[in-house]
């Protein structure tokens, strides 16, 4: 049986997700602090994401979220687990089956969700249900010089997600949605706009990590000019190291980052099933 995680022991909420995640290519260890931190800055919502019951015992877990991006209404997976002991007892299967009731009955027009590339096991579940891939995901850090040789005029100036919204690609991940970043800024070279970029800050000791999530050009520019905009943005940030999470490798972007040096940790599928018939079946945009 299910049980929605605002009715659910919260503290067995954590359990299950640690245990459900305790062998995962990456594991994730929280505690009560940190999965409730995922679930408000993420917007996901306790009244969606629920636990799977089997005699009395929580064995899977499903974190649900439901937002509207570009006039279309998005259902997204923000994290699925099953307790190590209930693996094929087609708990997965379940949640799975849980959250597609739960995006017709909201009237989504998507279901979302991503999945390592290598974990084979999960991506063959989640196409036996409908799902398809929409792009691959990169997660790693960038290989910046440690001293900037360019001498190029560049600056930033903070602007709200909604004066960004006309850019943001349609299948950019849920996670790296402006909304969700800790800072927006347009570039500027001797006061020509050169694009958009965005990022989340985390520290790690004394020092701060720049986690890039969204870097959008006008137009192509050599690739001296990319370095020297993430050079002065680490040097701005008071950053030492420029990470990339979830950053679509299709992109134009992503070939002049790949140019500078990406040392990559994984790679994610983005993957989606349309519901309720609400778009088109078409995965080109």
């Amino acid at each position: 049986m299910f049980i929605t995680i605002d009715e659910a022991d919260f503290q067995q909420v954590v359990e299950t997700w640690n245990q459900g995640f305790s062998d995962y290519l990456v594991p994730v260890h929280v505690d009560k602090e940190a999965l409730e931190q995922r679930i408000q800055s993420l917007k996901l919502s306790k009244q969606l994401s629920a636990v799977f019951s089997i005699d009395g015992e929580y064995a899977g877990i499903i974190l649900l979220g439901i937002q509207t991006f570009q006039q279309i209404k998005v259902m997204w997976v923000g994290g699925m687990a099953v307790v190590p002991k209930y693996r094929r007892n087609k708990v997965a299967s379940q949640l799975i089956d849980y959250a597609e009731h739960l995006a017709k009955e909201n009237a989504c027009d998507r279901l979302m969700l991503e999945v390592i590339a290598t974990n084979e096991r999960a991506k063959k579940l989640y196409e036996s249900k409908g799902f398809q891939v929409v792009n691959e995901l990169a997660v790693g850090s960038l290989n910046l010089p440690a001293i900037s040789k360019e001498k190029k005029t560049i600056t930033f100036k903070s602007v709200t997600p909604n004066e960004l919204s006309l850019t943001e690609h349609p299948w950019t991940p849920w996670q790296n949605r402006f909304i969700f970043s800790d800072k927006n800024y347009n570039i500027y070279q001797d006061g020509i706009r050169l694009g958009s970029i965005s990022f989340n800050v985390t520290e790690d000791g004394s020092s701060n990590i720049l986690i890039l999530t969204q870097f959008y050009l006008l137009e192509r520019i050599d690739c001296s000019v990319v370095t020297a905009i993430l050079f002065r943005l680490k040097e701005q940030e008071q950053a030492t190291m420029v990470k990339l999470t979830n950053f679509d490798q299709a992109l134009p972007e992503y070939q002049e980052l790949e140019k500078i040096g990406i040392t990559l940790q994984l790679t994610q599928f983005q993957m989606t099933k349309e519901i309720n018939n609400g778009v088109a079946n078409s995965y080109c945009d």
